[in-house]
């Protein structure tokens, strides 16, 4: 596709409100699934895997959440499969955030867990997109909580104090109540 094509989709996809508009762009999503899912060539892999990816979030707004489910988990496996670590790596992040909104914690922590090996994959151990990810999983298991690791610079649960400020602080401010 044409990067105009990508930038057309995209904002077709953000606009679409109600539901007939989210499923004429899911249409177009599954065209384009269709149309490259049988190719050879990588740009059409790509766009495959893209397209399911897209077409899982539409889904998620339809209230499909078993078809959001799978087509995420088709989107990971394609991107997996053409060796585009760092893509499925992102959409396992978005999978883990749409299985924690559906209460499912432990599928959760897994697909968090599954974004680290894809991590490693692309950059590396050591890396700090890496350790990022690292540090959003232990904050995920000790809290429950999904976050992005660049905002995390205070947080009693994971023992982080970047702004030296002390954990003891809360507990003298209810003293002072």
């Amino acid at each position: 596709m044409q990067p105009e094509t990508y930038t057309l989709m995209h904002r077709m996809y953000c606009v679409a409100s109600d539901k007939r508009e989210i499923e004429i762009v899911l249409r177009r999503f599954k065209e384009i699934f269709e149309g490259t899912k049988c190719s050879d060539k990588r740009d059409d892999k790509f766009d495959a895997a893209w397209s399911l990816s897209c077409m899982a979030g539409l889904y998620a707004r339809l209230c499909e959440p078993f078809l959001a489910e799978r087509c995420y988990i088709d989107a990971i496996s394609l991107f997996e499969a053409n060796e585009m670590s760092l893509n499925a790596a992102t959409i396992c992040v978005a999978l883990a955030r749409f299985l924690w909104e559906q209460g499912k914690v432990d599928n959760a922590e897994a697909m968090l867990r599954m974004n680290i090996v894809y991590l490693v994959r692309h950059w590396g151990t050591g890396n700090h997109h890496v350790l990022d990810a690292e540090e959003e999983l232990l904050h995920f298991q000790n809290t429950g909580q999904m976050i992005e690791a660049h905002l995390h610079h205070w947080c009693k649960a994971c023992n982080i104090d970047d702004f030296g400020v002390g954990f003891d602080f809360e507990d003298s401010d209810r003293a002072e109540r």
